[in-house]
């Protein structure tokens, strides 16, 4: 593991190959050898683990040595000899190039065992890739290396400055925990950020039913639209909704019309989805 981790090795392997890192992609290789084995160890070998982004493959051998089975998708071919090379004798490693935003996730990983995923994600793709595994509902739990302010954001409660809707949309499917941060002295090269751990783990029985999804999702991207005005305005503006149906929803779901949508939790949210329902059928 430490070899994959020191820096004199990865810059002459680097250079070996005539690899030179990607801005575009926020290729960032870890350095410290106990973040990878930290990931890692959220997993054991009944599980088969799907990788994202496996840079230069130090969090993928500790999965190796943890998981029944892993598959890694890179999306920089320029990569793939490299990684090949790191990971000769990992028998239970499958390698494959291509987009995790374009690929059929769940089929990528063995059939029999429970599925999970992994991940040091590039900060600017982290929303859709974080969307894309959320909706794919095989993967559980979802252990992701992210910006910590997105890790705030997807860790946030009600009422603080870091809650929106992001935050609710990755609620609807999973619990989110913050972990721990990573410096930027973890990297080459360097972010200029601090990193942070997050696991997502799937709720046993959705919070939000299939019925009322859609109108939840409408109710809280409204609010958050418009975040400075009163919740009655926001949903107003924001759903095209008469003001008169907007306020007798609120009254019926016990919520002051005079609140801001970012105090409003996920549950509350749903409750105001349910009157909005009764209104159009009135």
């Amino acid at each position: 593991m430490s070899r994959l981790t020191d820096q004199d090795v990865i810059r002459r392997a680097l250079n070996a190959h005539g690899f030179h890192f990607s801005r575009l992609r926020g290729q960032n290789f870890l350095v410290d050898p106990a973040v990878p084995e930290k990931m890692a160890s959220m997993f054991d070998r009944g599980q088969a683990v799907l990788e994202i982004g496996p840079g230069f493959g130090a969090l993928t051998d500790a999965l190796c040595a943890r998981a029944a089975e892993v598959t890694a998708v890179e999306v920089d071919g320029r990569l793939i000899p490299l990684l090949r090379e790191n990971l000769k004798g990992r028998e239970n490693l499958t390698l494959l190039e291509g987009d995790a935003l374009r690929l059929d996730l769940a089929p990528l990983v063995p059939q029999g065992k429970p599925a999970a995923i992994c991940a040091n994600l590039p900060y600017s793709l982290t929303t859709p890739l974080l969307a894309r595994f959320l909706e794919t509902p095989r993967f559980d739990p979802i252990v992701v290396m992210v910006q910590r302010e997105v890790a705030g954001r997807l860790c946030a409660a009600p009422g603080t400055p870091a809650y929106g809707a992001f935050t609710l949309f990755c609620a609807l499917y999973a619990g989110a925990e913050r972990l721990f941060d990573v410096p930027p002295g973890s990297f080459i090269p360097r972010p200029r950020v601090t990193s942070s751990v997050v696991r997502l783990t799937r709720h046993k029985e959705p919070p939000v039913p299939e019925a009322f999804r859609k109108t939840v999702t409408w109710l809280y991207k409204a609010a958050f639209s418009q975040r400075r005005k009163t919740l009655q305005n926001a949903l107003t503006a924001g759903t095209g909704l008469p003001r008169d149906t907007v306020r007798a929803a609120l009254h019926g779901a016990g919520i002051d019309p005079g609140a801001r949508g970012e105090t409003l939790s996920l549950q509350e949210y749903l409750e105001i989805a349910k009157h909005i329902k009764k209104e159009d059928r009135t």
